[in-house]
């Protein structure tokens, strides 16, 4: 008998996409699956859509946009109710799945140790361009995709030992949502999955890389790659995931090396000929600073909140700081190796 996944897409005003993602998601090969759609307050139809074209999917219709940590962990909790589920796929609506896909990252889970997959996510209108084959992660708190805007050319098939996994197509296992819980609702969007990333390798499990689970995904579809709330919420949200999942050292030392790496960030903004912006159109800077320090402020009021959450983590810690640092330095990106969004 095959475990049961619950395939969970997120849908918020999505009528461009949500049909053709959902019929490739009733498309797969894997014989035991349920989908869910969350729809998170559309107006725009798409809602209707689900529910007249796919009578198959589990509808779960909330009344407002609860964005994307608190609207996806709706659809996750009506997944643990089932107790057959045994692995629970967050898919973004902006996305359409080969028919092997749910297979290959079952497939790529079944390993001993192993509490989430990432899928090989592919930009839609480049088929030939990588989004993300797994995370990266930084000394000061961010994550970066692995591969991002290169062209695909099974540069990261052979290494299958990722850090974590993207949010936007990934596989988690029961058991390691049990233990270490959903999304971060505080985190509302943007690095949710890298800090549900960090409490999963903080709890004993380890992450893999399915290069055969192929996602055609329509990059920030729902909202603008560079627009400032993005860049507000995302400097937040970086401030959280250091402090509430690294150890102290290195959130002391987070400081410097964040420094620098604005420091690298504005030289190469000074000189967008050499160094151009990777994904289209990036803010001015003085939104960006704007931005970030509105980020910076509201991280710093949810200080408590953040170490009370880190003192959780301690119910279910099997790693110390050695580890951590053998994470950073094999997952690691380098400063100059960040792209500018």
């Amino acid at each position: 008998m095959s475990a049961r996944a619950w395939i969970v897409v997120l849908n918020w005003n999505g009528k461009e996409y949500i049909r053709d993602c959902l019929t490739s998601v009733f498309a797969q090969t894997y014989p035991d699956f349920v989908v869910a759609c969350v729809d998170n307050g559309s107006t725009d139809g798409s809602e209707s859509i689900v529910r007249d074209e796919f009578p198959d999917a589990r509808l779960i219709a909330l009344p407002e946009n609860l964005h994307y940590a608190r609207g996806t962990n709706a659809g996750m909790q009506e997944a643990l109710g089932d107790p057959r589920c045994e692995f629970i796929v967050p898919l973004n609506n902006d996305s359409r799945v080969d028919p092997e896909w749910l297979a290959n990252l079952v497939r790529a889970a079944d390993s001993a140790g192993v509490g989430a997959v990432a899928a090989k996510l592919l930009l839609m209108d480049h088929p030939d361009v990588l989004n993300g084959a797994g995370l990266w992660i930084t000394r000061d708190g961010a994550a970066v995709d692995r591969g991002w805007l290169e062209k695909d050319q099974g540069q990261f098939d052979r290494d299958l030992d990722v850090f974590g996994a993207s949010g936007a197509a990934a596989l988690y296992r029961r058991a390691a949502l049990e233990t270490v819980g959903l999304f971060d609702a505080d985190f509302v969007a943007y690095l949710e999955d890298v800090d549900l990333a960090w409490r999963i390798r903080i709890g004993g499990y380890r992450a893999s890389f399915a290069p055969d689970a192929i996602v055609y995904h329509k990059h920030s579809a729902s909202s603008s790659p560079n627009s400032p709330w993005k860049a507000y919420i995302s400097e937040r949200n970086r401030i959280w995931n250091l402090v509430q999942n690294y150890p102290w050292r290195h959130v002391t030392l987070a400081l410097p090396w964040n420094a620098a790496r604005n420091i690298v960030a504005l030289r190469r903004r000074i000189r967008p000929g050499r160094h151009p912006i990777t994904f289209g159109q990036s803010l001015p800077f003085h939104d960006v600073v704007r931005a970030h320090l509105r980020g910076r402020y509201d991280a710093y009021a949810g200080w408590r909140r953040a170490v009370a959450k880190r003192r959780l983590r301690e119910a279910y810690r099997r790693v110390n700081a050695a580890d951590v640092e053998d994470w950073l330095r094999r997952y690691g990106i380098g400063i100059r190796d960040i792209p500018i969004h």
